[in-house]
């Protein structure tokens, strides 16, 4: 689960429609970013889901990790200004998947504690477990 940082305040300070080319910017780099077989959702306002079949957590970390890095250097430039947005993830693995619920609700609980311990970060719950 991914959410971009303080994005009401892009939406209060620039608008909706400039929002909107933060969330595609976000989209753009995962397509551009992630493999063909790997799954990308919007999951609701500034949250997405990504599944990332058949990898192994300590690649799924790094390959997210990256995208956290290169989405905190893109430029948005609104009329005279320009700034950068970070985002937040939370990273769930459970072999076996008890169910996709129980996954996105990891993945939930862990992108919570990436927020609520100062965003721009990835938190993980593996195999049930937290992982700082």
């Amino acid at each position: 689960m991914l959410d971009i940082d303080h994005f009401k305040k892009v939406n209060d300070t620039f608008g909706h429609p400039f929002g909107d080319r933060v969330i595609k910017g976000l989209a753009q780099l995962l397509r551009k970013r992630l493999r063909k077989s790997d799954i990308i959702g919007r999951y609701g306002g500034e949250e997405f889901v990504v599944a990332m079949p058949n990898t192994q957590q300590a690649q799924a970390l790094k390959i997210l990790d990256e995208l956290r890095v290169s989405f905190s250097q893109l430029y948005f430039e609104p009329a005279l200004s320009e700034f950068t947005c970070t985002f937040s993830c939370g990273v769930a693995t459970t072999p076996p998947i008890e169910s996709a619920t129980t996954l996105v609700n990891l993945a939930d609980d862990a992108l919570y504690r990436a927020k609520s311990s100062g965003r721009n970060r990835i938190e993980a719950i593996i195999n049930g477990v937290r992982h700082d």
